[in-house]
């Protein structure tokens, strides 16, 4: 994920297909999951374990949309110039550089680490050769083999080795550090082994996840001989060896890192790099705030940034040309399932394991108010976790969603069968009066009263909440529902607090009422919908699950969104999640952007900036590897 997107995007690094999330810019696909794994190269091969099928690209699509052959992705320049420096901003500070561990590592981990297959920006469903030239799968889908690229090196000249990718998997699947992610979406693989120079063997279980070769090739493979030196999962701001297209030069603590161009890039002639990562040195300077953040780009210190503020994309308008320079504005489409910002209640500690008290509470959110006033229009309401997609619950439930349902009848809330969830909504005028009669009644119901303006229990117990978010972005908007808080009688306050700490409190020692933070997603949900929501992960450190959900009929749904043979199969079992989730009131809904909105000073070329386009539609965010210097 580029820098510039900010740490609030961090968790969408989680969501099913890490290699596939591109910025959220993926269309809306119609997947078929019965035969997903499209043959771009030899079919009906004998393996030595039986038939087997040679692939050079796999696709969760009809057919991947690169031919076999292809010189090069659309949206970059094979002539493209390799010169000059890319400066981008992120906001708050930096402590750790290890990749894939439980502590939030700052380093831009798609730089300085190559995967074994690639998804690019306009095919994210789809991933092509970069350390692995093909693979080959078992028609009876018991092993993958992947075959290496000789070529492939570390940034230390040593060879990327199959002993390297089975060292990732094993300290991925079994170190205490790493990311817990990689245990859940690789638990159908019964082990890995070096079979020859050039060949990793992975063993999969019967009936595993139709989509783990996809989720295997995009695994980032980690230098096996440098952590017979260094502990992996210790935090540490030394530079990592990789075997991506750079390297990480200067750092200065919590400030500032630069990344440096690897000259002699192993990789930069093959097809899924050619013409990309075209700037010598690519700087990413950390900043306080979001305003700071602004003021270098205003100041020409940052050459881009992603704009999620109106106020602020208007006041562009009026900056001064730099060095001859014009500052370009583009807002672009976002296609498919779109992340979203949402609350997340701490359903480990009262009142927020109370259903009514999260419904009251949710009474209170003005949306209508904010997005009219403080977003400037921008933003839809996210009424699922799969917004902008097929996969979202709409009106009643469908026959295929009660099959699911109905076998929890009398442990999940009658309007989960029968009706249609709707989020409360205003005039938009910012008054809330008929919010908040319903709000204080839904309080009343919980226990509350009002006394002397003070909302307080049957012990005479105030009711408080402090939301926590780790991202100043849109503290305007927090300011206002807390003021709707406690125009209620509630004693509301926010605060902000740097993202390491926001990980560590939320994720980890769960100390919290109630965040506010980005929710990632995905076109595919698939297996790792369980770390998301799943009763076993509630308690577990560095989850995601940061409500803390403990619910038998969420672990349900979970597993068939997992076990999902076909798209038939999987719509229903999402929508049904949706519900759910909704009528038990387990987050409050936000919003999602349905656009995305950037600039940047014209100083770079694009190869996706053609007929007057500002961005190839498929891609709706900016795809700056592939840009370079003018």
């Amino acid at each position: 994920m580029p820098a510039l997107f900010g740490r609030v995007l961090f968790y969408l690094l989680l969501s099913c297909c890490i290699a596939a999330v591109s910025l959220n810019a993926g269309r809306a696909y119609s997947v078929d999951l019965a035969e997903p794994f499209v043959v771009e190269g030899t079919a009906g091969s004998s393996g030595r374990d039986g038939r087997t099928q040679t692939l050079r690209a796999l696709t969760l699509l009809d057919s991947p949309r690169y031919p076999d052959g292809f010189s090069h992705f659309n949206y970059a320049d094979p002539s493209a110039p390799k010169r000059g420096t890319l400066r981008t901003a992120e906001v708050g500070t930096f402590h750790n550089l290890a990749p894939l561990i439980i502590h939030q590592s700052s380093v831009q981990i798609w730089l300085v680490y190559d995967q074994l297959f690639t998804s690019p920006r306009d095919d994210p469903l789809s991933s092509y050769p970069l350390i692995a030239q093909s693979v080959e799968i078992a028609e009876d889908k018991s092993f993958i083999l992947f075959h290496l690229d000789p070529r492939a090196r570390w940034q230390d000249g040593r060879p990327v080795t199959p002993e390297d990718v089975v060292f990732t998997f094993d300290t991925l699947m079994n170190h205490e550090k790493a990311l817990p992610y990689y245990r859940m979406v690789y638990r159908d693989v019964k082990g890995a082994e070096a079979i020859s120079p050039h060949q990793v063997k992975f063993h999969l279980l019967p009936g595993s996840n139709k989509n783990l070769p996809f989720l295997i090739a995009s695994m980032h493979v980690l230098p096996r001989h440098t952590y017979a030196i260094t502990e992996f999962g210790k935090i540490s701001l030394e530079a990592p060896i990789g075997s991506g297209p750079y390297r990480v030069g200067q750092v200065l603590p919590g400030r500032r890192i630069v990344y440096e161009r690897v000259q002699d890039y192993w990789a930069q002639d093959l097809p899924t790099r050619r013409g990309l990562y075209n700037f010598d040195q690519w700087i990413v300077d950390y900043y306080r705030n979001t305003n700071a953040k602004t003021q270098a780009l205003m100041a020409g210190l940052s050459d881009v940034v992603v704009e999620f503020n109106p106020r602020r994309w208007i006041a562009y308008d009026d900056l001064p040309d730099k060095a001859e320079r014009q500052l370009i504005k583009v807002q672009s489409r976002l296609q498919g399932a779109l992340g979203s910002m949402n609350f997340a209640f701490n359903l480990r500690r009262p009142p927020f394991d109370n259903r009514l008290v999260r419904e009251a509470i949710t009474q209170l959110f003005d949306f209508e108010w904010i997005n009219r006033v403080l977003l400037g229009g921008w933003a839809e309401r996210n009424d699922s976790q799969f917004p902008n997609s097929e996969l979202a619950a709409h009106s009643r439930p469908s026959a295929a969603e009660l099959e699911l349902l109905l076998p929890w009848n009398g442990k999940i809330r009658n309007e989960t069968l029968e009706a249609e969830f709707t989020l409360p909504t205003s005039d938009g005028r910012g008054y809330q009066r008929q919010q908040r009669r319903r709000a204080l009644e839904l309080f009343a119901q919980a226990g509350y009263v009002l006394r002397d303006g003070v909302l307080v229990n049957a012990a005479g117990k105030p009711l408080a909440i402090e939301i926590l978010t780790g991202n100043a972005d849109f503290e305007n908007v927090l300011l206002a529902f807390v003021a709707s808080l406690r125009r209620a009688g509630i004693d509301a306050r926010l605060r902000i607090i740097d993202m390491p700490q926001f990980e560590r409190r939320t994720r980890a020692d769960f100390d919290f009422d109630m965040t506010f933070q980005f929710f990632g997603t995905t076109n595919l949900p698939g297996p790792e919908q369980e770390f998301y929501w799943g009763s076993r992960f509630a308690h577990e450190r560095y989850t995601v699950n940061v409500p803390g959900i403990e619910d038998p009929v969420v672990d349900d749904l979970v597993s068939r969104i997992g076990r999902a043979a076909s798209r038939e199969e999987l719509i229903p079992a999402t929508r049904a999640l949706d519900r759910v989730i909704a009528w038990n009131g387990y987050l409050l809904p936000g919003w999602y952007m349905a656009f995305a909105h950037y600039a940047y000073w014209d100083r770079f070329g694009r190869a996706d900036h053609r007929a007057g386009r500002e961005a190839a539609p498929e891609l709706g965010s900016p795809a700056i590897e592939a840009w370079w210097i003018k």
